[in-house]
């Protein structure tokens, strides 16, 4: 039987990499009162595995090392035995050191940067097993109800995403217009856009919007200057989803993305079926996530205070936000911005471009960086 003893502290990742990677038949949990709670969040992941736990005071030594070989000696000569030196506090791992040294057994520490290393002969070897966004955010006690993918998108779609981001580079103040007159037409009391499955709306006096179930025209002096039919429509049209798409399609081109969710819905653990938080777009490195905001026209404040929220409710310390915008936001928002350690990468100031999405890639590869920092 193969057996891994291992510590659980602030962060479960390690401890479930450390399972999924070296697959043991015996967990052994060595817990403190505050982290104890947090294994019923991992033994649903692992319904084959054995589980036991043992509490003690994290910070005495002496305590933690007889813990250790009361459950060594009721393990066979003959069963495997590995230590995660990864979670638990430096006293704790300490102990385990001491354990490993006098018995000749071995150990590993997850790093950040996809690898561990090997003890005790401090070899660096590469993570196999891989995290997935829904294994990452289920560890954690949360849950998506709704998300999409790029193929989820019909070739109707990204037609619609191609002409409404024509039309934007023709007329972005009236799309900016347009957005303004749907959002004060339509938003409810929760801040959200519920448009009407059909409608008419006069823009100004020479501009009409006129939509249906699959089908939005807009008309400029008499003129069709946007056109556009799909079941999808209105939502990449009056909830932007058209830059989320953009975006997304862009992203979708890094390697080291191993995961892109589009549109994801996040629901209260009291209430399943309410939407708590939403995120644009959701990248997986490999464990670790990128959250990523798109704005298509004004960033405002509450956009930021949104991203400091889902960031560090979902992701934790290894998670980073990345602010997608159109335009250039505000000197006080690149402020928020910088303060809040979120990284933001804008396309245009005003018609001059200055950044082509080709290089969000470039900004993608220095977030990543950071996070195996």
């Amino acid at each position: 039987m193969k057996h891994q003893i291992t510590f659980i502290g602030g962060q479960l990742l390690p401890v479930f990499v450390g399972i999924k990677e070296f697959s043991p038949d015996k967990i052994h949990f060595i817990v403190s009162e505050e982290s104890k709670n947090k294994i019923s969040l991992l033994k649903p992941f692992f319904s084959d595995k054995i589980f036991s736990e043992k509490q003690c005071n994290p910070f005495d030594f002496t305590s933690i090392k007889k813990k250790l070989t009361d459950i060594l000696e009721k393990i066979e000569s003959s069963d495997e035995v590995q230590f995660n030196l990864t979670g638990g506090t430096k006293v704790m791992v300490l102990a385990a050191q001491a354990i490993m040294q006098e018995k000749n057994i071995k150990g590993f520490y997850i790093n950040l940067d996809n690898t561990f290393l090997q003890l005790p002969s401090y070899e660096i070897k590469k993570i196999i097993s891989e995290i997935t966004i829904k294994e990452f955010l289920e560890m954690t006690g949360h849950k998506i109800s709704h998300s999409n993918v790029l193929s989820n998108f019909s070739n109707d779609d990204f037609k619609c995403v191609s002409a409404i981001e024509s039309f934007s580079l023709s007329y972005d103040k009236l799309l900016l217009q347009i957005n303004s007159k749907i959002r004060n037409a339509y938003k409810d009391k929760y801040n959200k856009i519920k448009v009407p499955t059909s409608g008419l709306l006069e823009i100004n006096k020479t501009c009409k919007l006129n939509w249906t179930a699959n089908k939005i025209t807009i008309t400029l002096q008499g003129r069709d200057v946007l056109k556009i039919d799909s079941p999808n429509a209105r939502t990449l049209f009056f909830n932007a989803g058209w830059w989320e798409l953009t975006v997304a399609k862009a992203i979708s081109k890094w390697t080291k993305a191993k995961e892109l969710l589009i549109q994801c819905e996040l629901p209260f653990k009291t209430d399943t079926n309410t939407t708590k938080n939403e995120i644009d777009i959701l990248v997986n490195i490999g464990g670790k996530l990128i959250f990523v905001e798109c704005k298509s026209g004004i960033v405002k404040q509450e956009d930021i205070n949104k991203m400091r929220v889902v960031k560090d409710t979902y992701g934790g310390v290894i998670s980073k936000s990345l602010l997608v915008s159109r335009f250039m936001p505000s000197t006080t928002i690149i402020e928020k911005c910088k303060e809040l350690n979120i990284e933001i990468f804008f396309c245009f100031v005003g018609k001059n471009q200055i950044n082509p999405l080709t290089k969000l890639i470039d900004t993608l590869n220095k977030l990543e960086k950071k996070l195996t920092i």
